[in-house]
């Protein structure tokens, strides 16, 4: 199994710590390693270096080579341009060095997952079962633990397409988009859906086959990439042609067309950290005690459910607040009230509108 680490987001729900320069997956979040950092390491117990590969923008090579010195610098792959996640997919699928019946595994580099042996484990489930059934692209499905109305979902039917291991790989019925409350709840109780944690596996023979029959013209320009491979104009190659591919997530260009998709039910700890209150719920594990990150100090009298985080040394005093997210660098300060953390992306966007580049 090859493993492709996709790292190219943004990560605007996190602003403004998380920024283009440096967005969330090369911050540290949750400890004294970065978001990428754990990716990997989560992975390394059971899996070679050798073997896993980072997808990411050209302008993050160095933060990547610096972060992972261990990390092969041939198994960095670089978009020249940005065409979203089904070329991005494509490009790495031609360059890591997979058989076309070997599995690959395109994972997250910013999520957190509490339960890493486990996580592992179902890999490796994934990879048994796509290699006895490689018409299929299995995804990891989370089982929820509230009614999460910032998450995708899977609702998967009853069938059960094998076990392995005790755990259960079952059909996909359909993917759902995000819901509101109401319809969450309903989901919850129903016990048939899942969080779509966006990480699935597949055999590269099956996602190029998958390529060519959706999206014609980006299989094309991926053909001439794997035929530039060990020559002096690969480089040449992916700067004129990858721009070119279609501009389309793998929702859309190939998930949605395709009758064979599984699901594994994962029970692994997992948050995609998408917001400062999703930070904060893991930072406190569910505490209404107030939470602190980064360097300075804070001094709270009688406040509940808030997180400050800052960058400089100074105290933040904080008295009487409750459910509130208060983020300063440098050059900015957040002030949000926590339940409406997930609208701090069109904080991001009104910045885009303005064109204040610098503060992005």
């Amino acid at each position: 199994m090859k493993i492709v680490i996709m790292a190219g987001g943004s990560g605007t729900r996190l602003w403004p710590l998380s920024r283009k320069q440096k967005p969330k997956q090369f911050q540290k979040l949750l400890g004294e390693t970065t978001m990428l950092q754990e990716s990997v390491d989560r992975l390394l117990e059971d899996f070679d270096i050798q073997d896993i590969y980072i997808s990411t923008n050209e302008k993050y090579r160095e933060e990547i080579i610096t972060e992972l010195p261990e990390l092969p610098e041939s198994n960095i792959i670089l978009e020249p341009a940005k065409r979203d996640t089904a070329p991005a997919i494509g490009l790495a699928s031609v360059l890591a060095n997979a058989s076309s019946d070997e599995s690959i595994a395109f994972l997250t580099s910013d999520h957190y997952i509490q339960k890493k042996a486990e996580f592992r484990g179902l890999l490796k489930v994934a990879d048994q079962f796509v290699s006895e059934h490689p018409e299929y692209i299995v995804t990891m499905g989370i089982t929820p633990t509230a009614p999460e109305t910032g998450y995708g979902y899977i609702k998967f039917d009853q069938e059960t397409l094998g076990t392995y291991n005790g755990t259960p790989v079952r059909t996909v019925e359909a993917f759902v988009e995000k819901p509101n409350l109401e319809v969450a709840q309903r989901y919850l109780r129903d016990g048939s859906y899942l969080w779509n944690s966006g990480m699935f596996i597949v055999t590269k023979g099956t996602i190029m086959e998958q390529f060519s029959q959706q999206l014609p013209k980006t299989y094309d320009i991926l053909t001439q990439i794997e035929a530039a491979k060990g020559t002096d104009q690969l480089q040449e190659v992916i700067a004129t042609q990858y721009p070119e591919a279609d501009k389309i997530s793998i929702d859309f260009g190939i998930m949605e067309h395709m009758d064979t998709i599984a699901v594994i039910p994962a029970d692994i700890g997992w948050s995609d950290v998408g917001s400062w209150a999703a930070l904060k719920d893991i930072i406190s594990d569910g505490s209404a005690k107030h939470s602190h990150i980064g360097n300075g100090e804070h001094l709270d009298l009688g406040s509940e459910g808030v997180l400050v985080h800052s960058e400089a040394s100074k105290l933040i005093a904080t008295i009487g607040l409750k459910d509130t997210v208060i983020v300063e660098t440098d050059d900015i300060l957040l002030v949000c009230d926590k339940n409406r953390s997930q609208d701090v992306k069109k904080v991001v966007e009104l910045l885009e509108s303005k064109e204040l580049i610098d503060k992005l």
